[in-house]
């Protein structure tokens, strides 16, 4: 009678837990889902900004638009920075499932599990080191995002570690309050996560010698010590220390 006992709660258990997992899962595919809805209408139409296919090296950095759309681009992120508290700009890499608001905050904690609102989110949200100027105007400025296995965030970050996707996709958008940015892609490195590479407050020669010597691919794209640089970070898996790190340069359009 015992054993029988033993046996039927060891089941109980089991449907419970299997239960619970299912909805743990389900409840954070909903939180997600209700805040892709919160920020849609907030997303900048990049596709004003597509290149034409003889324009996506990165040997071609500048870039001119008409004054009209970068006023939308802008516009956009002025009215989700008036809406939700933190945020200070939007990230987007074409043809890969990073476009996101960047948020901002005194640490570089609170956005691990919170959503642009504040709410507790699992996948966090994509947020700028708490040491670079809000406004990107720093030399060295770092984003984080977490590598998700449904792809969202920054797992695409790790694609680019195959020099055939990297050459691909060269190239991507940054969007302030007032000022719209190409990325052009210039360096993959895969740092510890304790690494000088973290030191955002360092010299800014010193710390692209050390990227250059850590990268696994570096492209020329012209690079001196008077240019803004921005780096993407995500872990290179689901334990460890190693950080997958896309880096390149901004240039204001």
């Amino acid at each position: 009678m015992r054993n029988k006992i033993i046996k039927i709660s060891a089941v109980v258990l089991a449907i419970a837990l299997l239960f619970g997992g299912l909805f743990l899962l389900l409840r954070d595919d909903v939180q997600v889902k209700i805040q892709e809805e919160k920020i849609k209408p907030y997303v900048p139409d990049f596709t004003l900004l597509e290149l034409p296919k003889k324009c996506n090296s990165n040997q071609n950095t500048s870039v001119e638009v008409p004054d009209k759309i970068e006023k939308n681009l802008t516009e956009q992120v002025q009215n989700l920075c008036d809406d939700f508290d933190n945020s200070i700009g939007w990230i987007c890499i074409p043809e890969t499932e990073i476009n996101y608001p960047v948020m901002y905050s005194g640490d570089n904690e609170f956005y691990l599990h919170r959503a642009v609102d504040g709410s507790y989110l699992r996948v966090g949200s994509i947020f700028l080191d708490y040491r670079c100027n809000a406004d990107f105007t720093g030399k060295i400025n770092i984003l984080y995002g977490h590598n998700m296995s449904d792809g969202s965030m920054f797992a695409d970050v790790t694609n680019f570690i195959d020099s055939g996707y990297f050459d691909s996709h060269n190239y991507g958008w940054l969007t302030t309050e007032n000022a719209v940015y190409k990325i052009d892609f210039f360096s993959v490195s895969q740092p510890e996560n304790y690494d000088s590479f973290y030191d955002v407050t360092g010299d800014v020669n010193v710390w692209l010698d050390n990227l250059r010597s850590d990268s696994f691919i570096w492209r020329n794209v012209g690079i001196s010590e008077e240019n803004q640089f921005i780096s993407m970070s995500t872990c290179t898996g689901s334990e460890g220390s190693s950080r997958t790190v896309l880096t390149g340069k901004l240039t204001e359009i």
